[in-house]
């Protein structure tokens, strides 16, 4: 499912962060602008508003069902 992809890179990407890792930030940061682009018509709504943002905490606290 895609929403578990996303799901594990911005994980990745948060990660990276937390870790001051430039490299896992650039790679994870790839990830997520590659499948939103390749897979973009299987992202619906507020979910694609936020990947085009790069809201990424926003989209995992969507997929998570949180409230924003």
């Amino acid at each position: 499912m895609i929403e578990e992809e996303i799901t594990s890179h911005i994980r990745d990407l948060l990660s990276a962060t937390e870790n001051a890792d430039s490299e896992g930030i650039l790679n994870a940061t790839l990830a997520l602008d590659t499948l939103h682009k390749e897979r973009a018509s299987d992202i619906k709504g507020h979910l694609n508003h936020y990947l085009e943002n790069r809201s990424y905490q926003k989209a995992l606290a969507f997929i998570e069902g949180q409230p924003e």
